[in-house]
């Protein structure tokens, strides 16, 4: 079971920003960890279960909007009925600081560490 994982991405959006010059707010990393670790809860346990702590929460790198991050979620161990799950977020694209094109973007030659989080879910 713990090699069972799920990885989605996600671009970060103007919406996502929260402190000037686009910085986006970890919060926002921690939430979609979460929603990964659901994701990965219904995939393995066929249902999510239910968040009981948050056992490590790090930010490494922060995000801008436009940036696109990858988020792995993983099932590190189990004990008894409850299931401890790590996600760990990856800044693969960043906007470029001086763009030439509105749309340009820079695909990084290696992700970026940005959140690691440990998240213990109760299964039914």
């Amino acid at each position: 079971m713990s090699e069972q994982s799920v990885t989605f991405r996600y671009r970060m959006s103007d919406r996502d920003v929260f402190y000037g010059g686009g910085v986006v707010n970890g919060a926002r990393s921690i939430t979609l960890a979460n929603e990964a670790a659901n994701r990965l809860m219904a995939k393995v346990f066929q249902n999510t279960g239910h968040c009981i702590e948050v056992r490590k929460v790090r930010l490494y790198e922060p995000c801008f909007a436009g940036d696109y991050m990858e988020f792995m979620a993983r099932v590190r161990k189990m004990e008894g009925n409850r299931a401890v799950l790590e996600v760990r977020s990856f800044k693969i694209i960043e906007v470029p600081e001086n763009p030439p094109y509105p749309s340009s973007i820079d695909v990084l030659p290696e992700p970026l560490l940005s959140t690691v989080v440990q998240f213990v879910y109760e299964t039914y």
